[in-house]
């Protein structure tokens, strides 16, 4: 076995001795190593009925992968940002803040306007783009495992956590402070909501590749 790790390595040995996989788990968790670690020297070997073992395709990083997945990730980096942009915009307008006279209904609309033309552009994009990559992700086992895509999806992951907690935060601290609005409350569930219906989304995603190994 060509892998230098020794859980790799015995899961190899152990399956081309005719082991089952419960039995190779049960002895490396005897062991003492990590759950974690079995499950993942275990997923390195498909489990079909063969010998010598056979490895599952490995993740993988291509120019294809980063051309099509940065794509993809600044196209939804566009439209939620737009997006958010756009429902503030017109929050500004409806709700308009009195103390705020300088020409607030004009910088509203001028907003609103480059929020809809980058919308335009970007909503189609990603889309599409998320709707290829998964049919390429059906027909083709590798794609799933790209590392491109694996590291972005947990990128987008966690800045979108990270929106979300901040702008709860936010949120808590101008409500301590007596600031607090019908316009800002509104803003700010709209930042919430565009950044943990992408965290749900992607997060979906990572726990089908995990189910699917």
């Amino acid at each position: 076995m060509a892998s230098s790790d020794p859980v790799t390595r015995f899961v190899h040995d152990a399956l081309a001795a005719g082991r089952s996989r419960t039995e190779i788990q049960n002895a490396l968790s005897e062991a003492g190593w990590a759950k974690s670690d079995v499950d993942k020297a275990l997923s390195a070997f498909a489990d079909v009925d063969f010998t010598p073992p056979v490895p599952r395709p490995r993740p993988q990083l291509t120019a294809r992968d980063v051309f099509v997945y940065a794509l993809l990730f600044t196209a939804l980096t566009f439209t939620a940002v737009y997006l958010i942009n756009l429902v503030h915009g017109i929050l500004d307008l409806a709700l308009p803040d009195p103390a705020d006279r300088s020409n607030a209904e004009a910088r509203a609309i001028y907003r609103i306007r480059w929020a809809i033309a980058t919308l335009i552009v970007s909503t189609p994009l990603y889309v599409w783009m998320t709707i290829f990559t998964g049919r390429q992700n059906a027909k083709q086992v590798g794609e799933k495992r790209s590392l491109v895509r694996r590291w972005l999806t947990y990128l987008a992951l966690f800045a979108s956590a990270l929106t979300f907690f901040g702008d709860i935060t936010y949120v808590l601290e101008r409500f301590l402070e007596g600031e607090f609005t019908l316009r800002f409350l509104l803003k700010a569930l709209t930042v919430g909501a565009v950044s943990a219906s992408i965290f749900f989304f992607y997060l979906r995603d990572v726990e089908a590749d995990r189910d699917g190994h």
